[in-house]
């Protein structure tokens, strides 16, 4: 399918997923550069991002405080976004900011609605955010979810390969073939 979204949406996309995870939208941007290459930071942010909210940690994301990340970041992915596709537009970060920081006060009020009106686990909603970032990111910048989840294992390979070269990882059970059975009847 070819892309026919503009690079002003394309921009605002990211600063949207950045409204839901603020490092979403400079991770995707930087990936989508990578290809096949290094990983950086921002994947294993957006990672640990992911995590974090599922722990709960961060309930209030709706207070200024916890806003000013969040519009950081949508103003960085939609200058750079736009940067990339070659516009050169002032007014770019500052819609980006905006749009980021609305996203992020209205994402967890609109959770809190579904979990306690509805009944909706706050975890499912999360997941839910998680999928909905990712899938609009991943378009905006290009890249397919089969392709995010590359980066993502590429990104934790490369933190095992620094932090524990040595260590062996766990296997799930079930994952791995089961042993010919040689010589039993």
């Amino acid at each position: 399918m070819a892309d026919t979204k503009t690079p002003l949406e394309r921009a605002m996309t990211l600063a949207a997923v950045s409204g839901l995870r603020a490092t979403m939208g400079p991770a995707l941007l930087d990936s989508s550069r990578r290809v096949g290459g290094g990983r950086s930071g921002w994947v294993l942010g957006a990672l640990g991002e992911m995590a974090v909210d599922k722990l709960g940690l961060f309930r209030r994301r709706y207070r200024p405080m916890l806003m000013i990340p969040h519009a950081i970041a949508g103003a960085y992915a939609a200058r750079e976004s736009l940067k990339r596709d070659g516009v050169e537009d002032s007014s770019g970060a500052i819609m980006g900011a905006v749009v980021a920081a609305g996203v992020a006060g209205v994402a967890p009020i609109a959770r809190l609605a579904l979990n306690r009106g509805l009944g909706v686990n706050d975890a499912v909603l999360s997941m839910a955010e998680d999928y909905l970032a990712l899938k609009f990111g991943g378009e905006a910048v290009g890249l397919s979810m089969e392709q995010l989840g590359d980066v993502a294992k590429g990104a934790l390979s490369d933190l095992k390969d620094q932090v524990a070269p040595d260590l062996e990882m766990p296997s799930i059970p079930g994952t791995q073939p089961a042993p010919p059975l040689a010589g039993r009847v």
